[in-house]
């Protein structure tokens, strides 16, 4: 399948976000065990079983994560293995970076994972989300600090936006759109 939605500039930083934001156990591919291992690195079960609304944090990361991996696995993965290689990842990121060019949106099912990740993080304001609570969240997609923190201060315009769910995604949005190499944008990845 051609990728002509993805620019070959693109094609490195589209790769490394793959293997150090799904494939947490870098093996190649991206399954149950990788979305296990992210929940458990957000929220631990130990943590889980000590405090009530962690439980409840826990449970409603498994179903979202659940049902963005089906759907991931419904759209992408062309041999029906349970598994999303590279490969396939790609060909879903074409249709979606595709869709992001079209549209400026994101197809819901992809939209929902995004909302997912932004809430299951512990802000102190989720309508003002500050810098280093930004970073934590980065850092913990395997994103270094001082990238995060760049990506931060371009999408704030230095703090004068409030970072929201609304401006992350367009964050995100911008991320999977931008072609310009070194770009803060990039998180450094490519």
């Amino acid at each position: 399948m051609p990728r002509d939605n993805i620019p070959p500039s693109a094609t490195k930083k589209l790769q490394q976000f793959f293997t150090k934001t799904l494939d947490t156990n870098n093996d190649g591919l991206v399954n149950w065990t990788d979305f296990e291992a992210a929940i458990e690195s957000i929220v631990s079960k130990d943590e889980a079983a000590k405090n009530a609304r962690l439980k409840v944090l826990r449970k409603r990361l498994e179903q979202h994560f659940q049902k963005y991996f089906w759907d991931l696995c419904a759209v992408g993965d062309a041999n029906k293995d349970g598994n999303i290689d590279l490969d396939e990842w790609l060909d879903v990121m074409n249709d979606i970076i595709g869709g992001l060019k079209d549209k400026n949106e994101f197809p819901e099912w992809y939209e929902g994972l995004h909302k997912a990740l932004f809430r299951a993080n512990e802000f102190l304001d989720e309508r003002a989300v500050l810098k280093d609570e930004f970073a934590n969240m980065l850092i913990s997609w395997d994103i270094d600090e001082s990238s995060a923190e760049k990506a931060y201060d371009y999408i704030t315009e230095h703090g004068k936006k409030r970072m929201d769910y609304n401006l992350f995604s367009e964050f995100m949005k911008k991320f999977f759109l931008n072609e310009t190499p070194k770009h803060p944008l990039n998180l450094g990845l490519d």
